[in-house]
């Protein structure tokens, strides 16, 4: 298949996915309301995902996927789904902002072999996701034992906990080393009782106890940090900053509404709050997908794409905090009803939100900001 013939696939495959994903987007929102319990999983909202094709997606285009997460072509593809995901679903979009994640980890630092175990997976309608946060009283350790190895610790934040039957998971060797590992963890003891926020309720996240699983050479992904390889590790949180912003998105969406259905639209007090919505949102926008560019532009140095894809993030975080506080002043009391779907899109969203180390990012963007030698709005390209 020649060059052009495999971007014309590409490009046709992203279509009907969205087109799919845009059908069934009200059921969606309709299944985040009934999956909004602690310690859920959202089973039948992952159904339609798989129905879709959208969790094969992630395979490359001349293996029937579309290359989402692992083909520069995608990503504004990706972008669409991760917003619109996180407007009806933000749980849902979680878990698959992971699966992608992890996908795309593992084809790239995996071996021919190692893909085409990884590509059966998916096919057969396999999710997976990246365990990467160690339990602080027993980080997870890979323990040579024989010809193969084993887990011993545990990892904390682990969504899609019991549900994901492989996940990519980090873990320290003997002598120091951090590898990637993708194994079946069907011996793991799962607790979900530790998950008592109030949002992000149906990612089934939890700790994980992985003492004793087996781990055999093949499952080794990569060299030592290439987890933590820059500037894939930092650049890609662009993915999770547009499902985050898909949510901000249906605030506004869910403001504009409330007012025409109120008749209250004509007031004056109300249009500005809707205007500073839809202008924060936007701003997101186009801080989302500069950053989704950023990251995939082969030219752009590693230091330029975590600190824009940082300041992206850190961006959103202002807008949909911003959004949030809007949406609430302008619904009124009813905003906190537990039957308004903006009382349930606030928790998970401000939960979600809550994205590690954010005063070290702003320090770095700061700094990267203060050596850079040119004028401020010559920095960055168009």
């Amino acid at each position: 298949m020649t060059v052009h013939a495999l971007h014309a696939d590409g490009q046709n495959a992203r279509e009907r996915l969205l087109g799919a994903l845009n059908a069934c987007m009200d059921d969606l929102s309709l299944l985040a309301r009934s999956d909004d319990v602690p310690g859920t999983f959202p089973t039948e909202a992952l159904a339609r995902l798989r129905a879709i094709g959208l969790l094969g997606a992630v395979l490359p285009v001349d293996e029937g996927g579309a290359g989402l997460g692992i083909d520069r072509q995608a990503s504004m593809t990706l972008y669409h789904v991760l917003t619109r995901l996180g407007a009806a679903h933000l749980s849902l979009a979680r878990l698959f902002e992971g699966h992608v994640n992890a996908f795309a980890l593992l084809w790239h630092h995996g071996s021919t072999t190692q893909r085409q175990r990884l590509m059966r997976y998916v096919r057969d309608g396999g999710l997976t996701g990246v365990w990467n946060a160690p339990a602080p009283e027993a980080s997870l350790r890979l323990l040579a034992d024989g010809e193969h190895f084993r887990l011993s610790g545990s990892k904390i934040y682990a969504s899609g906990a019991g549900i994901i039957q492989r996940p990519l998971l980090t873990a320290s060797t003997e002598d120091g080393k951090l590898l990637m590992i993708w194994c079946d963890v069907g011996r793991a003891v799962v607790d979900l009782s530790g998950w008592r926020v109030h949002g992000m309720r149906a990612t089934a996240t939890g700790t994980v106890k992985l003492d004793g699983v087996v781990v055999e050479p093949g499952q080794v992904f990569g060299a030592d940090q290439d987890y933590h390889r820059q500037p894939v590790f930092s650049g890609g949180a662009w993915r999770f900053v547009a499902a985050q912003l898909g949510a901000a998105g249906a605030l506004a969406d869910l403001m504009k509404q409330n007012l025409v259905d109120a008749r209250r639209d004509a007031d004056p007090h109300q249009r500005a709050r809707l205007a500073e919505a839809v202008m924060r949102v936007e701003t997101g926008r186009l801080w989302t997908q500069a950053a989704a560019r950023m990251a995939d532009d082969p030219a752009a140095t590693p230091a330029d794409v975590v600190s824009y894809v940082g300041m992206a993030r850190l961006v959103v975080e202002e807008v949909a905090t911003d959004v949030i506080q809007l949406a609430q002043r302008s619904i009124g009391l009813r905003a906190l009803h537990q039957d308004h779907p903006v009382e349930r899109i606030c928790r998970d969203l401000a939960t979600y939100l809550k994205q590690p180390v954010p005063d070290a990012i702003r320090d770095a963007a700061g700094a990267s900001a203060a050596a850079y030698q040119g004028a401020a709005l010559d920095r960055w390209p168009s």
